[in-house]
């Protein structure tokens, strides 16, 4: 079974011309697979930004060539993710690297150059989403006891109840004070089955105080510093704003300060829009819903 996915997605983002000595040590066995493949991937070069547009150009006309170029150019990237990835999971390397493969594959068909943004910023997106899909497939075939599913599909659902009658974040200590839980307990619970986070409440820091979105894009941020995983952190947080729909996004944005605005409020939104507050409030709802569904397993790469 190893090989057969091994074959399935790497000689896929090889092409068809390549050197058979090089096709034959990417087949070998086990150990061998991982090696061979990065001395494989080694061989394709970077694309400039300006090669990167007239890539994407040709595959708008559709040129399969132009994709497989493209395609090609981001292995390596492939690989950078999957290192940083494989703490948090069962999974073999090889084959989480050729999950997001098909996440980059994905990446090179959906791609619009006229954003504006570098194709790398934009695959990492869809790399991620399918590791972690990936992993998150793994993690629920290992068997939870009963109990526990039953106790966590009630946590749920106390959760949900709580959260409709207040604007607050509702904590975990709370609702298992509410169904007369330890604490402790419901955190092991949720430690065994899976780790989840709320966009639009924020990432819960060690000192148990929220880092929100507006924190973490903060340029002037002093929470967390300026290194290669924060970049990256902003960027997939920006991706993930980037799914919602235009007005969507501004109001996200105008809420909670992103971009170096100020924050606004609702009427304030509304009076720019032209509409009452409650629909500039249904909208923003509606926009952190989205990214709370699109976001949970790209942004949970950060929690440790």
């Amino acid at each position: 079974m190893f090989m057969r996915r091994d074959e399935l997605i790497v000689m896929k983002v090889t092409t068809q011309n390549s050197n058979p000595a090089k096709k034959e040590v990417v087949e070998g066995q086990n150990d061998n697979t991982l090696t061979a493949y990065l001395r494989e991937i080694a061989d394709y070069p970077q694309l400039t930004a300006e090669e990167e547009k007239i890539v994407a150009e040709k595959i708008e006309q559709g040129d399969s060539e132009a994709k497989q170029k493209l395609i090609q150019a981001n292995l390596k990237l492939v690989v950078t993710i999957a290192k940083k990835t494989i703490h948090m999971s069962g999974v073999p390397m090889i084959d989480l690297i050729q999950e997001g493969n098909l996440g980059l594959m994905i990446a090179a068909e959906k791609f619009n150059h006229k954003l504006g943004y570098r194709f790398s910023t934009y695959a990492s997106w869809w790399i991620k989403q399918s590791m972690f899909k990936a992993i998150s497939e793994q993690s629920h075939c290992m068997k939870i006891p009963v109990y526990i599913q039953e106790t966590l599909s009630k946590f749920s659902k106390v959760k949900y109840q709580m959260e409709q009658n207040t604007t607050s974040q509702v904590k975990n200590e709370e609702v298992a004070k509410k169904m007369n839980i330890a604490p402790d307990k419901i955190e092991m619970f949720l430690s065994a089955y899976t780790k989840t986070i709320s966009i639009e409440n924020g990432l819960e820091k060690s000192d148990g105080k929220d880092l929100n979105v507006a924190d973490i894009l903060a340029d002037n941020s002093s929470l967390i510093s300026e290194n290669a995983e924060y970049q990256s952190l902003k960027d997939d947080i920006k991706n993930v704003i980037s799914t919602l729909k235009e007005r969507e996004q501004e109001v996200v944005k105008m809420r909670y300060g992103l971009d170096d605005t100020e924050r606004y409020t609702l009427e304030e939104i509304g009076n720019i829009y032209g509409v009452t507050k409650e629909c500039i409030r249904q909208t923003e709802l509606r926009a952190l819903k989205k990214m709370k569904m699109t976001g949970e397993n790209l942004l949970s790469c950060y929690i440790y």
